[in-house]
């Protein structure tokens, strides 16, 4: 379940990297790459220690949380559960909201 919410994370970063109107699928990239792995590394890491993982998550200037490419994730309704670089999103539901 939290890999799944992960991999929505994930999905989100790349969908940012481009235009999503100009692409059907992630790109192939070095950076969509690299930016797959530390979500799957992120998972394994979620799925090893739990929620206790996101502590790391927060760290700026880590392998998780570098520029504004960053760990985040929301759970199956939308709930976010993590936004290290908005955490007063944290426990929120954007669902429906205009931006």
């Amino acid at each position: 379940m939290i890999k799944q919410l992960i991999v929505l994370a994930m999905l989100g970063i790349l969908a940012s990297i481009g235009p999503a109107s100009a692409q059907s699928a992630p790109p192939d990239s070095p950076e969509a790459r690299r930016i797959e792995d530390t979500v799957n590394k992120a998972a394994a890491l979620v799925e090893k220690e739990g929620k206790a993982a996101f502590a790391q998550f927060r760290k700026r200037d880590s392998e998780w949380w570098h520029g504004n490419t960053y760990i985040f994730a929301y759970d199956q309704n939308l709930n976010v559960l993590l936004n290290p670089a908005f955490p007063r999103r944290e426990g929120t539901n954007p669902h429906g909201e205009k931006t």
